[in-house]
């Protein structure tokens, strides 16, 4: 009972971090990352999409090009 306890646990806390996550790029506020969030994301700078990746937990390095940077993104979307 101890282990279902912890897996629900950290089930809800998972499903905290996506949610933050989606809402702090859903764009239009329909709970989903889709075409109209990735495309504001595009509309970002290099500087914008690093803060983002910061706020997020990872570093991006704003050498790289805004689509891969958008990419590292999308795979951090992925993983969530």
């Amino acid at each position: 009972e101890k282990k279902m306890i912890f897996i629900e646990t950290i089930k809800e806390f998972i499903a905290k971090i996506k949610g933050l996550f989606v809402k702090q790029l859903d764009v239009n506020n329909d709970g989903k990352l889709d075409k109209a969030d990735i495309k504001a994301l595009k509309e970002k700078t290099r500087d914008e999409l690093e803060q983002i990746g910061r706020d997020l937990g990872v570093e991006l390095d704003k050498r790289l090009s805004k689509s891969k940077l958008i990419t590292e993104i999308k795979k951090i979307n992925k993983i969530l």
